[in-house]
């Protein structure tokens, strides 16, 4: 005899669904993962360019001050030297420190 019933059993059905769970699940993770390190991309190519804006004030303006806070950025600036050749030079620069509350960078700047 031949079985003519048509369609799935519940065990097809339940090991369907599980799966399809899985797979949401696991899509549903690696978009909060994305969204997360696309903020933080951005957070950092902020505070790059606000870094990059003191950087330049630094060069072009010898009366800013040392150290201070614009908006949620705080900077702080270093003197330092590196010898050259045996110690018979020193080059001279100017570390500058941008900082939020998450994240920090350091450019250096010749001094002249």
């Amino acid at each position: 005899m031949l079985n003519k019933n048509k369609g799935f059993t519940l065990l097809e059905v339940l090991v369907t669904v599980a799966i399809l769970g899985l797979v949401a699940a696991g899509s549903l993770r690696l978009m909060i993962i994305s969204s997360k390190s696309l903020a933080e991309v951005e957070e950092t190519r902020e505070l790059l360019n606000e870094a990059r804006k003191i950087q330049l004030d630094f060069m072009t303006n010898d009366t800013k001050p040392v150290s201070g806070t614009e908006g949620k950025y705080r900077w702080n600036v270093k003197e330092g030297s590196w010898p050259v050749f045996d110690g018979q030079w020193e080059l001279k620069y100017k570390e500058l420190t941008v900082e939020t509350e998450n994240n920090e960078i350091v450019l250096y700047i010749p001094a002249y």
